[in-house]
């Protein structure tokens, strides 16, 4: 049967069979089982702001954020939440006095900007606690019709990182929820069908 978060990595697997555009934010596991599942011509990119413990050879690394200062769901944002949870000290957004991130930004954009002979068919998501809807904010209209878009922890008190995509995703009329685990964590996996 395996653990749970052993049946969440084979739901992405999975889902993710023969897509050719696929964007990942937050590396690890997950890297191997998307990288894997893309199609032969396929291409897939893990964004993530720490540098990877373990790199898989099918995939593209881009270490920084996957967004732009200006989307990041912070403090005073009327969709802000609170977490219990601290960036880590490669990861800085000062609150008080200037405000910024560290590394490379906007990678998303970026990304799909130097493939544009390519239309996006599946992004996961699994960042930080500012990055989540903000992602989903940028990345939803850019799915294509019959792509997917999946998001790990969606279930509040562990983490406030895609409990709101959750609900965006919920209430939306254009995408359609394959698939949902009440794991710890959870994830759903959502497919666009207009």
């Amino acid at each position: 049967m395996g653990s749970p978060r052993q049946k969440e990595l084979n739901y992405l697997n999975e889902y993710a069979q023969g897509y050719k555009f696929i964007i990942e934010s937050g590396s690890g596991l997950s890297t191997k089982y998307l990288s894997e599942a893309k199609s032969p011509d396929g291409i897939m990119y893990s964004i993530d702001v720490y540098e990877p413990k373990v790199k898989y050879p099918d995939a593209i690394y881009k270490k920084g954020w996957s967004v732009a200062y200006e989307d990041l769901i912070l403090p005073g944002h009327p969709l802000f939440k609170k977490s219990k949870y601290n960036t880590g000290p490669d990861v800085k957004i000062i609150f008080n006095g200037k405000e910024h991130m560290n590394g490379e930004v906007d990678w998303i954009r970026r990304i799909i900007a130097e493939n544009q002979d390519k239309q996006l068919d599946f992004f996961f998501c699994d960042t930080g606690e500012y990055c989540g809807l903000a992602e989903w904010n940028i990345v939803s209209s850019l799915i294509s019709v019959g792509g997917r878009y999946a998001a790990h922890d969606i279930f509040r008190p562990k983490s406030i990182k895609n409990f709101r995509v959750f609900k965006e995703i919920k209430k939306s009329n254009q995408w359609k929820i394959l698939v949902t685990k009440k794991s710890k964590q959870g994830l759903v996996i959502a497919e666009k069908i207009r």
